[in-house]
């Protein structure tokens, strides 16, 4: 299973992020597949490969991974759920850790970045196309806040004329993973749109004395901080499009308030999202900006642009202490007890959901539509986060949504 160790071993010395990781810490882990073990050792900025004899002893962090994973994994372009390691073990449990944990999340974006460079070097990255868009469009705005008794100022931008459309960030992110559909020129001409940071996200402040107490995000707080930034701007039946957590919520919406919407888009959206709401997001022995990048990662296609999946990651790694979290703790365990309980959408309804999604697979956005009675669309080679990891390919998926919607009676 491991060939040419000594190849993967020089890719990691010769990379430049992964001599950053070096640089950085001296810190060993084990790899087995089947039978065989391979050591990776980092000290001084350099990275040491060797095999090891299976059932002898491993470090505090090995990884194991079948041998049928593996050489999915190991393909030029790995299928959905096997492109990282995170993919592989958030969706197959016979993939997993043995040994400290911790030790494990502390230093994950530099196991990640080894296994990568198991199958490919510098040269197979790509970028994105220089597609036209016009980010001098999008105007920023501050707004008072205070949907309950807890006051906020928060941040939207908002561009366009035409038909108005909100855009909902995912869990821990903002609305910059919308900047590159507020900046599409055919976008621009038919809607009018808004991209909102929820409180604690992006630009927009906390609410009340955020420093008493730990952010947990509900249903019935996210509907009212949606509702309430729509009926703040006055804005008529807009539709309403989230992704990931916000996709969730946008179900919600278009099941309980349909009828304040002319229709929902519901991005990697579904009923079955446990699994994402861990300790090691908001840990005081794990940096979470590191953590999550790594976290995320492999929610995203390999064939999206290289810098459209950093960007993607560097705005996560922005978040405030604990909003991931919180955010997770909507998505992952009291969204899964109210999404049972919906009921068919009072509007057109849409959902969309990327083929490398294992966070809110194609089986569970499908679920979803069919529950709610919307239309399905599974979009190939794009990921968990559509609209920021690849916003050209996207765009081919939801204009012709947008047109129909747009020819709606």
């Amino acid at each position: 299973m491991f060939e040419e160790i000594e190849a993967w071993q020089r890719r990691c010395n010769q990379d430049a992020e992964a001599r950053l990781y070096a640089s950085e810490t001296n810190f060993e882990f084990s790899i087995t597949v089947g039978d065989e073990v391979v050591m990776c050792c980092v000290e001084d900025g350099e990275y040491t490969f060797r095999r090891i004899t299976f059932g002898t002893a491993v470090p505090d962090v090995n990884l194991v991974i079948p041998p049928h994973y593996w050489m999915q994994f190991m393909q030029a372009t790995p299928p959905p759920f096997f492109n990282t390691f995170n993919a592989m073990r958030a969706h197959f449990p016979e993939v997993t850790v043995e040994g400290d944990e911790l030790k494990w999340a502390q230093f994950v974006g530099l196991i990640e970045s080894v296994l990568r460079f198991a199958r490919e070097s510098q040269s197979d990255i790509c970028l994105s196309s220089q597609k036209s868009y016009d980010v001098s469009a999008i105007v920023g705005r501050y707004i008072h806040f205070a949907s309950s008794e807890e006051k906020s100022v928060v941040y939207y931008e908002e561009s366009g004329n035409g038909k108005p459309i909100v855009f909902l960030h995912t869990a821990g992110s903002d609305s910059r993973q919308y900047r590159y559909l507020l900046a599409d020129l055919e976008m621009q001409q038919n809607w009018h749109m808004y991209a909102l940071d929820l409180p604690y996200h992006g630009k927009s402040d906390p609410v009340g004395q955020w420093w008493n107490h730990h952010y947990r995000l509900t249903t019935d707080l996210y509907v009212k901080w949606v509702r309430h930034f729509i009926q703040l701007l006055g804005i008529e039946r807009p539709v309403i499009m989230g992704s990931s957590m916000a996709g969730a919520i946008t179900l919600y919406l278009a099941a309980e308030y349909g009828e304040e919407f002319s229709a929902a888009i519901s991005l990697e959206g579904g009923f079955d999202t446990s699994g994402r709401y861990v300790p090691w997001t908001n840990h005081p022995k794990v940096h979470a900006g590191h953590f999550l990048q790594s976290w995320v990662s492999g929610l995203m296609a390999p064939h999206s642009p290289e810098d459209m999946k950093r960007l993607t990651l560097w705005q996560y790694a922005q978040g405030g202490p604990g909003v991931y979290q919180g955010d997770t703790y909507f998505y992952s365990v009291d969204w899964p007890n109210v999404a049972g309980r919906l009921g068919r959408a009072k509007c057109p309804l849409w959902v969309l959901t990327g083929e490398y999604d294992y966070s809110c697979t194609p089986d569970s956005g499908r679920k979803a539509a069919k529950a709610l009675g919307g239309l399905f669309i599974e979009m190939a080679n794009i990921g968990h986060f559509p609209m920021s990891e690849n916003p050209a390919l996207f765009l081919e998926y939801i204009h012709p949504v947008l047109d129909q919607i747009l020819h709606l009676k």
